[in-house]
């Protein structure tokens, strides 16, 4: 996937819902929840998508073999802590500057169609991988949203943003060998060969970071529980952009590329200034 062509394709779309957002609040003059300055904070549930990454790579010792596979992560319930500071529109409309952290445990990893196609060979079964520990996001981005007024308490809001994103894999542990451990094993026993164990640090770990663009919708519904406080909660989706993680040592190099999606169920405070 080229990535530029990535990043403008969502920036062209949440900068299409602020243009339909500024449209909207002019068209039909609503009074909103009222204007001015505020900051908030959520505290929402994270639900990340069993993620699927394109993995390969080159080994050049003992010989020189290339290898492929799509390896699939599963994510536990994870959390998200969030802090925005913005302003209101007597229109309805609201931007503001949001930036938070997020974790959520790696609860499995496995290798699909593991192939080294030099050789001809092909795993017929999955390979799994023992994993711990968790994977984290943070991001800083900006958010568009716009409040419906119903003269009441109630005001239920709709919007999205774009932004950057940060993912850390940094406290995921894993065994580098293990996929090409299992290679080996596989490889030896068909040929008749005596079975070995690959030292550690043969395979080369991949970078535990990557910096991506990431977009989000959502919706939700707030309550003013007096004049300056009011609870919200929501639901939001979030996408990111590739997101490419790559290793190398004197035996060789190893690379994956994946995007995340993930949702959000935020529970939220936000107060007037």
């Amino acid at each position: 996937m080229n990535k530029e062509r990535s990043v403008f394709g969502r920036a062209s779309a949440v900068l299409a819902i602020s243009i339909a957002l500024f449209w909207v609040s002019g068209a039909q003059a609503q009074t909103g929840e009222g204007g001015g300055w505020y900051i908030g904070a959520n505290i929402p549930l994270m639900f990340i998508d069993d993620t699927e990454s394109v993995t390969g790579g080159e080994n050049l010792q003992p010989i020189r073999l290339s290898y492929e596979a799509s390896t699939l992560n599963e994510f536990d319930t994870g959390y998200k802590f969030g802090g925005n500071f913005g302003y209101a529109f007597e229109s309805g409309l609201r931007i503001e500057i949001e930036a938070y952290i997020a974790s959520a445990e790696v609860s499995r990893l496995l290798y699909r169609n593991v192939a080294v196609p030099s050789l001809g060979f092909s795993l017929t079964d999955d390979a799994e991988i023992p994993v711990s520990g968790s994977a984290g996001q943070s991001a800083t981005v900006v958010n568009v949203w716009y409040d419906f007024d119903t003269a009441g308490q109630w005001t239920p809001f709709i919007g999205g943003g774009f932004g950057e994103l940060r993912v850390d894999f940094g406290d995921v542990d894993y065994d580098p060998n293990g996929l090409a451990q299992i290679v080996t094993d596989t490889i030896t026993s068909a040929s008749g060969l005596p079975s070995f164990t690959l030292p550690p640090g043969f395979v080369p770990e991949l970078s535990p970071q990557d910096t991506t663009s990431a977009w989000h919708i959502g919706a939700g519904v707030s309550w003013e529980l007096n004049d300056s406080t009011l609870i919200q909660l929501g639901y939001r989706y979030q996408a990111s952009g590739d997101i490419e993680f790559s290793g190398a040592n004197e035996n060789g190099t190893a690379n994956a590329m994946t995007e995340q999606k993930t949702h959000f169920l935020e529970l939220g405070i936000r107060y007037r200034l």
